[in-house]
């Protein structure tokens, strides 16, 4: 797990340098990305997160309060505007807006351009042939005469491999 955040990180770093312009992100976008149940982790994220909220008592009180309240992250600290957990953040919540998702028939990611609405999405679809890459774990597409850099996951052996363990409700970690 280390290498592969090691491996995620450096290729967050470099699609921040290339892109230029700051791209929406879980910090910078207030509607968050997640809903609820939605986010899956791996069991050694699981144990992660639940022992730093067993060790941070404030913490854990403050996502208690977010369920209650039915805050779109249980996560997320309004106030000051960042993850409570960002320590031990899982990996499907750190880079959730810098990947491209391969499908059947096109890739899809959250738009570059326009930052996440409640009820709205704006997960832009691209053609297969529209997408370029630029080295091993990044992909890019043109946009308005501009390239778009994105991590393409299911390049990176190890995330393929954490993938087949990530079958966990992140709220599960809240409902012990």
């Amino acid at each position: 797990m280390i290498k592969l955040r090691k491996i995620l990180d450096k290729a967050y770093e470099d699609i921040n340098r290339l892109n230029l312009k700051k791209r929406c992100n879980q910090f910078s976008n207030l509607n968050g990305c997640c809903k609820w149940d939605y986010s899956l982790i791996s069991s050694e994220e699981e144990s992660e997160i639940s022992d730093f909220l067993e060790k941070n008592i404030e913490i854990y009180e403050k996502v208690i309060e977010n369920k209650k309240n039915e805050s779109t992250c249980y996560f997320h600290d309004k106030i000051n505007k960042k993850c409570l957990i960002e320590k031990v953040r899982p990996i499907c919540c750190r880079y959730i807006s810098y990947k491209i998702y391969e499908k059947e028939d096109c890739f899809k990611s959250c738009s570059p351009t326009n930052p996440c609405q409640k009820e709205k999405s704006t997960v832009i679809s691209v053609s297969k042939e529209d997408v370029y890459v630029e080295s091993e774990y990044i992909k890019y597409i043109i946009l308005n005469n501009e390239k778009i850099y994105f991590i393409d996951d299911k390049s990176i052996p190890e995330y393929v491999e954490y993938k087949k363990n990530q079958n966990i409700k992140l709220s599960k970690v809240i409902n012990k």
